[in-house]
Formats: structure tokens, sequence, C-alpha cells
């Protein structure tokens, strides 16, 4: 696994938002599956439950991306403040450190 979840979001989301990208790929899958279960007669229980399943997956890795960019935005943000935070005087990061343990 990536040590730096920020690059590892990058890369993801470079591919994921492209055009034609892995999130118009998903989506193109997700709507054909309907589509195939919209042709598929009541009846035919089998072939109604594997399309649901195939769909129900795609949406699955749809959320497994969206999982790796958001853990990327979250790291960037605790990056940018760890950064803020050093950026204070000494004195002021000491009385932080007295009077809101935990945010240092």
């Amino acid at each position: 696994m990536i040590a730096d979840p920020i690059r590892r979001a990058q890369r993801w989301r470079a591919f994921y938002d492209e055009e034609g990208g892995l999130k118009d790929m998903l989506e193109e899958i997700s709507k054909t599956y309907l589509l195939r279960m919209a042709a598929v007669e009541p009846w035919e229980v089998g072939k109604l439950s594997k399309l649901a399943m195939a769909h129900k997956i795609a949406g699955q890795i749809d959320g497994f991306v969206q999982a790796i960019l958001l853990d990327g935005g979250i790291a960037e943000q605790a990056e940018r403040h760890a950064e803020k935070i050093e950026a204070l005087p000494e004195r002021k990061r000491r009385w932080i450190e007295k009077f809101a343990p935990g945010v240092i």
C-alpha cells in the first residue's frame, strides 16, 4: 500500500475525472446493466439477480475510489493545518499545547 495518501488520491483523481476516465466508465457500465435488467422478463430471476449484482459491484468500485479520494483530501487538510500551526510563533504554540491539548 502506498504510504502517501495525498499522492495516491491525486493519481486516482486524474484517472477518475478525466474525459472518458474511470468515472465515466463506471457510470456507463452501471447504466448498461440497468438497461439490460429492464429488458429481462420478470420470471427470469437468475438473469435479474446477476445483472443486479453486477450493477451493485460497479457502484461499490466507485465507492472505493471515492474513499481513496476522500482519504487524500483529509490528509491534505491535515498537512495544511500542521503547516499553519508550525508557522505560528513559539509562544502561541506553547499556549495551544497547554490549553488545547491534542490540537497540535
